[in-house]
């Protein structure tokens, strides 16, 4: 919270008097959070356009991991609000305003997997559980527990997608 103010230029006190209550501040702070992170998936392709061949639904992959991943380094509070402990209370009132999902992009980029003929079945939700589980697990060891030196952010997403990719291939 007190970063929060701090890049808008006032206390932690001064931001409160705003909202009815905390969980209103921190739920608008989510809400920001989830149309920050669409807006970067929205980046990566065009949910609504298939992909044209099999190199563009790899890229998509690729592309929506290092969104993620690039989203969570630059904005490492407001990901750790948004993807923390009350992250579904969070993430259902904002679907509960009509507001679209960030959650549609992966399986949207799974399908066009499947559409190209890169994986053999249709990805299920185990399927998105699984890729969207590594994704995160990167973004997750990223933030503090491995140096980011280590991989860039695009090399990274790419050997995430690869591997996400290889794994749906030998179901």
């Amino acid at each position: 919270m007190r970063q929060l103010a701090a890049s808008l230029g006032v206390t932690a006190a001064a931001a409160y008097r705003h909202f009815d209550s905390r969980e209103g501040l921190l739920f608008e702070v989510a809400r920001i959070g989830f149309n920050r992170l669409r807006q970067r998936f929205a980046s990566a392709f065009d949910i609504t356009v298939p992909p044209s061949d099999v190199q563009e639904a790899r890229h998509r992959l690729s592309r929506l991991a290092c969104a993620y991943l690039q989203f969570a380094d630059d904005e490492p509070a407001l990901w750790r609000l948004i993807f923390g402990a009350h992250a579904e209370a969070y993430r259902q009132r904002v679907n509960a305003e009509g507001e679209p999902d960030s959650y549609e992009y992966l399986p949207a980029a799974l399908l066009g997997l499947y559409s190209q003929g890169v994986i053999p079945t249709a990805p299920s939700e185990r399927d998105a559980l699984f890729a969207w589980s590594a994704v995160h697990g990167a973004a997750t060891l990223r933030s503090g527990r491995v140096p980011a030196a280590l991989i860039s952010i695009p090399e990274l997403a790419n050997e995430v997608a690869e591997r996400v990719i290889r794994a749906m291939k030998h179901e």
